[in-house]
């Protein structure tokens, strides 16, 4: 896909804060510009229109302003929410605040850019888990009064800091514009480092206490990268679901799904699976069956031929068969797989069934539980997707940047073909296939260089590591091996286990493991 050209015009913007005597401290005077394409407006930061609470804890309002480098403060109220793993509502007070934070952190001189940070307090004796937030704040409510927090923020009743990752959101090194030159995980963890390192000596956390990082997929890549460039800012790192691919077309974590360990090493289960791919893939009467359902329930998609909407469905079954796998237990959606001389119907509602559908026996609590943690980076979503994503126009999108970073060094997915290409053309297989093109977004590729550069280099590495993975999680297929890891580096593997953190869902021996070693580094788990 050519990259259009796109005339850019730098504008100046006055952004406002709380404090305008903030932006010209010793050290931080360089102007902070924001680029905007001509005529384009710029949409308001509604993180910093968040209603305001008094409800709060003076001495953090204190403590947070007292950092040179911080900006914004300000407290507000969470959203009543439901701590699954305590079995308990929840409101708490959280604490917004920008840090000021260098552009590029091999050359301070070029200036700084404001990132967005949350913190909640549980207490000044707590341990503090760092949420290594791997995209923007906002989700599709763009309401930052919704912002979850990991579970092992429940576990150690932790205070918790959240950090935009540069880049995303409102935390913009270049401005609007988003030219990606320090876009990496290597500035993103001097990132951390900096607001750690300010957080720790401000007096809002005891000098004693434990800090621990986490996140799931690429919040859980972010912990780990964290890790090898900073390993001794954390007493623990737990990256869940977190891969490391070595290209852009990596098949590893989709072979795995189409293997017996995504299934408990039940060959039946996964046979099943198999035979309904098979069934469709080599029924031309299924198929075109199918189609006019399609036609049916997508009417935008009715003028198209029966040969493209045949490779539409087939494309969806593939791609959206990681989703399920990702998200949803199998034994949820077992009974929907369709077998030899099932209706159409039912195999339609297979290849169509997502994230996003409710399943046999799924209750409304689980449905929106899960629906609150996923991550829609599935193939098909770049299908569509036009090339505005270059600049941030009005349009942005929450996870349109981890597409550019995956194209710079982070790497992608690519879909396992071989066992079943003898029943498609050279058409199909081209259009199933789709591999992220980085010219798409005007960067170039590493070649799988950083990712070999941090494993090499987490071997060597001293810190307090706990890889945690699910057993039936597409992104296990790309889990760190075992001899890239160091001395202290441990890993975890939870039956039936998807993309998620979900501690209280796992079983009594499981949360043992992860107890007991984090006891050992000297964090207070409770009963």
């Amino acid at each position: 896909m050519m990259m259009p050209c796109v005339a850019i015009a730098a504008v100046s913007i006055c952004v406002l804060s709380c404090s305008d005597n903030d932006d010209n401290e010793t050290g931080f005077n360089k102007p902070y510009v924001i680029e905007v394409e001509e005529g384009m407006t710029m949409p308001a930061n509604e993180f910093l229109i968040v209603p305001a609470t008094s409800d709060c804890d003076q001495a953090v309002i204190n403590a947070l302003n007292s950092l040179e480098r911080v900006t914004n403060v300000k407290a507000f109220k969470l959203n009543t929410r439901y701590d699954y793993y305590n079995e308990q509502t929840v409101t708490k007070t959280a604490y917004y605040f920008n840090y000021k934070q260098y552009i590029d952190h091999d050359n301070p001189s070029k200036g700084w850019f404001k990132q967005q940070c949350v913190l909640t307090v549980a207490g000044h004796d707590r341990p503090t888990v760092l949420h290594t937030e791997g995209y923007a704040f906002e989700d599709k409510r763009n309401d930052l009064r919704v912002i979850g927090e990991p579970t092992l923020v429940s576990v150690l009743n932790a205070n918790c800091l959240q950090v935009e990752y540069r880049y995303f959101g409102w935390s913009l090194p270049e401005g609007y514009t988003n030219r990606w030159n320090y876009f990496n995980a290597k500035q993103h963890s001097a990132d951390l480092h900096d607001i750690v390192s300010d957080i720790k000596q401000c007096g809002i956390v005891g000098e004693e206490t434990k800090w621990l990082a986490t996140g799931v997929s690429k919040n859980g890549m972010t912990t780990a990268h964290y890790a090898y460039y900073h390993p001794n800012d954390m007493d623990a790192y737990v990256p869940f679901c977190a891969p490391f691919l070595l290209s852009l077309d990596d098949k590893r974590p989709y072979t795995f799904i189409l293997s017996k360990d995504a299934f408990d090493e039940d060959t039946e289960k996964l046979q099943m699976v198999k035979d309904a791919f098979v069934n469709f893939f080599s029924n031309k009467q299924l198929q075109t069956a199918c189609a006019e359902m399609l036609r049916w329930y997508k009417p935008s998609l009715s003028s198209y031929s029966d040969e493209f909407l045949i490779k539409y469905l087939m494309c969806y079954m593939f791609v959206k068969y990681y989703p399920k796998m990702s998200y949803i237990k199998f034994s949820r959606w077992e009974s929907m797989i369709p077998k030899a001389g099932d209706l159409p119907d039912k195999y339609y509602r297979f290849i169509m069934a997502d994230e996003y559908t409710r399943y046999p026996g799924e209750t409304s609590e689980m449905y929106y539980r899960r629906r609150d943690v996923e991550k829609d980076m599935t193939l098909d979503s770049l299908l569509w997707q036009q090339p505005w994503h270059i600049t941030r126009a009005e349009k942005q999108k929450r996870h349109f940047p981890y597409y550019v970073q995956a194209c710079m060094e982070l790497g992608s997915y690519g879909i396992d073909l071989s066992w079943i290409e003898h029943l498609l053309t050279p058409e199909q297989k081209e259009y199933i296939n789709v591999t992220m093109d980085p010219s798409t977004y005007g960067v170039s590729y590493d070649n799988g260089a950083f990712t070999k550069e941090f494993l090499d280099g987490m071997k060597q590495s001293t810190c307090n590591m706990m890889f945690v993975y699910g057993m039936q999680d597409p992104w296990t297929g790309g889990q760190i091996p075992y001899d890239k890891m160091g001395v202290n580096c441990h890993k975890l593997f939870i039956q039936n286990g998807t993309h998620n953190d979900f501690i209280d869902m796992w079983n009594q021996s499981e949360k043992a493991e992860l107890f007991k070693w984090l006891y050992s580094l000297g964090f207070d788990i409770g009963e």
